[in-house]
């Protein structure tokens, strides 16, 4: 009888750790997000890849936050992989598939071969045509900022894509 009654207990702890941790990736992915879509609005401007470019300070903090999504997504995965072994649950499916996606195809390298690229392209507009500001100048950086867009609005809709599942699978939520 005791040791039903300590088994119990400790399954009973064990429950309790598990949704608490549970609990606080969701609360991180939650938070990062937030941070990452008010980060994506100023990086996808020619002002804020300017800023990315040339401050290292921010640099460092933009793909510190990837980095960071990136590790709450892979512990966000083992939580969804484990529920829809549980029940074949069709949104922790889409969830897993969508985490794939972001794993694979928005990496933090991913994102720093495409972002030095375009730094690359900023630091040649600024040197050959930003003394003049014409016309030519102002095509160049809208035929840039249109690149740098599409990027960030697809990294972006993957990471929201991934919280907005969480809340549908009620992740967190004991």
């Amino acid at each position: 009888m005791k040791s039903t009654l300590l088994f119990c207990s400790l399954l009973a702890l064990s429950l309790a750790t598990y949704a608490q941790e549970e609990a606080e990736v969701v609360k991180a992915v939650d938070d990062l997000t937030i941070k990452w879509d008010i980060e994506a609005e100023k990086l996808q401007t020619y002002e804020g890849l300017g800023s990315f470019c040339g401050e290292s300070v921010y640099r460092k903090e933009i793909i510190g936050m990837l980095d960071e999504i990136h590790h709450y997504d892979t512990l966000l995965y083992g939580i969804v992989t484990r529920k829809f072994a549980d029940n074949q649950d069709p949104e922790a499916k889409e969830t897993l598939d969508d985490i794939q996606t972001l794993e694979s195809e928005y990496t933090t390298k991913a994102f720093r071969r495409f972002i030095h690229k375009e730094c690359n392209t900023y630091n040649e507009i600024e040197n050959n045509l930003g003394r003049a500001k014409g016309p030519e100048y102002e095509e160049e950086v809208k035929a840039l900022e249109d690149e740098l867009k599409k990027y960030v609005i697809e990294v972006t809709k993957q990471i929201d894509l991934i919280d907005e599942h969480i809340h549908h699978l009620h992740l967190g939520e004991d």
